[in-house]
């Protein structure tokens, strides 16, 4: 009997701290790319282009892409800017999609801003058409498969930027790529 009253206590307060540990997940954290501490120039045709040899390659889940309608700062020209938002992922697990935590919001221009010169003037129309492949590919995936698409998103070192009134420092689309791709690795 003495035995029983004294686990009574412990079981109740076990109770108590399941809801705390378990109860609510954490809030996401967001990054901004490029950060609003960003140095730009005041006429975008100023800046040198990158050498596009290195490359910083974002992998993860696409969970948002939507065009935003702005002005650039000093001359109040109409600029177009996708934020495109990709959740980090963890890789190469057991299949399961498993989030970190981490939404990395990335702020590019809808149009190339240096057409004549640009290699690809469609990288930011290829990234919405990646976007919508994943987010179908996502929907009809098998549950029981071992992998996973994702979004790979690219900024050339150097990216030009053009400063805008209301979302900040964004990229030229002439110096991001995205590309679509599945995690081909078997689990551990």
């Amino acid at each position: 009997m003495k035995a029983s009253q004294m686990l009574l206590p412990v079981v109740l307060t076990g109770m108590l701290l399941v809801p705390s540990v378990f109860g609510q997940a954490k809030p996401p954290k967001i990054e901004r790319r490029p950060p609003l501490s960003a140095a730009t120039t005041a006429q975008p045709s100023n800046q040198p282009a990158p050498t596009y040899e290195f490359f910083s390659i974002l992998d993860g889940l696409p969970l948002l892409l939507e065009v935003h309608h702005d002005t650039e700062v000093g001359t109040n020209r109409p600029i177009s800017v996708y934020m495109f938002v990709i959740e980090m992922q963890i890789m190469n697990s057991d299949g399961d999609l498993e989030p970190v935590g981490l939404q990395i919001h990335n702020y590019f221009t809808r149009y190339p801003q240096d057409a004549k010169n640009d290699v690809n003037p469609r990288n930011a129309r290829d990234c919405s058409i990646w976007n919508g492949l994943v987010l179908n590919a996502l929907a009809h995936r098998n549950p029981k498969s071992k992998t996973w698409p994702y979004v790979e998103f690219m900024t050339a070192e150097g990216a030009r930027m053009v400063q805008t009134n209301e979302d900040g420092p964004v990229w030229w689309s002439d110096d991001i790529q995205c590309w679509g791709s599945r995690d081909r690795f078997p689990p551990f």
